[in-house]
């Protein structure tokens, strides 16, 4: 703390010192939601993806949907995810990334509401809330490689 009871600026805070508190809080939001959505896929990869599809897809046989666009959707999505999801957590083509995974979210709620799965439907909004926040401030993305040139 400082004299004035304020907390103290003149550490030498490394890496951290040169992000303002809303860089450090927008890297940790992107990185975190990087992971999450990574995952999402890599998880469906790893534990049998065609399981998974099936269960899945059984969700939408009274829908309007036909069911060879369910389970192609179905059958791309986890590799969706993980490229996604590597882009967002590494900060490489953020923008792009985070407007591919809007999309991604839009089908995914369009689905959704398809089978009129209200509480998916709210989930999935939140990743929507999450990519909108994440997109309106692009200006404080650091921590990321799309910054790698202003490094040198």
């Amino acid at each position: 703390m400082g004299a004035s009871g304020a907390p103290s600026t003149d550490r030498d805070w490394g890496i951290l010192g040169s992000a303002s508190d809303l860089q450090i809080a927008y890297a940790v939001f992107r990185i975190t939601l990087g992971v999450n959505i990574f995952f999402h896929g890599a998880m469906r990869l790893i534990t049998g993806l065609s399981a998974w599809v099936e269960t899945q897809g059984a969700a939408f046989i009274d829908t309007l949907l036909p069911m060879w666009s369910v389970h192609a959707f179905l059958y791309t999505l986890p590799f969706i995810e993980v490229v996604l999801g590597t882009l967002t957590a590494l900060g490489l083509l953020t923008r792009w990334a985070l407007l591919g995974g809007s999309v991604m979210m839009f089908v995914l709620v369009f689905g959704n509401l398809m089978r009129q799965s209200w509480a998916t439907v709210g989930n999935n909004m939140h990743y929507v809330l999450y990519y909108c926040i994440l997109i309106a401030a692009l200006r404080y993305n650091w921590l990321a490689l799309d910054n790698r040139s202003d490094a040198r």
